[in-house]
């Protein structure tokens, strides 16, 4: 799938973390509301979301935000 997203105009790209037992999360960011509509409507990526309830996730939760303000640090 990351392969496919990327080809999603609008796409800006993910983070991913995992602990050692197994709970992860994984962040995707999309320019706006439109580029978001666009992978959800993917046929490949509904299929695998499919394929994901029926045979690998016994339970997940989906959040849709939107990031006001975001900023870093990075120590010189």
């Amino acid at each position: 799938m990351e392969e496919l997203v990327r080809e999603v105009p609008g796409y800006l790209g993910m983070d991913h973390a995992q602990t050692p037992g197994g709970l992860g999360i994984t962040v995707g960011y999309f320019r706006d509301a439109d580029a978001l509509g666009e992978w959800r409507r993917n046929a490949e990526h509904r299929g695998a979301q499919q394929r994901g309830r029926a045979e690998w996730y016994q339970s997940y939760t989906l959040h849709v935000a939107k990031v006001e303000r975001s900023h870093g640090f990075t120590r010189p």
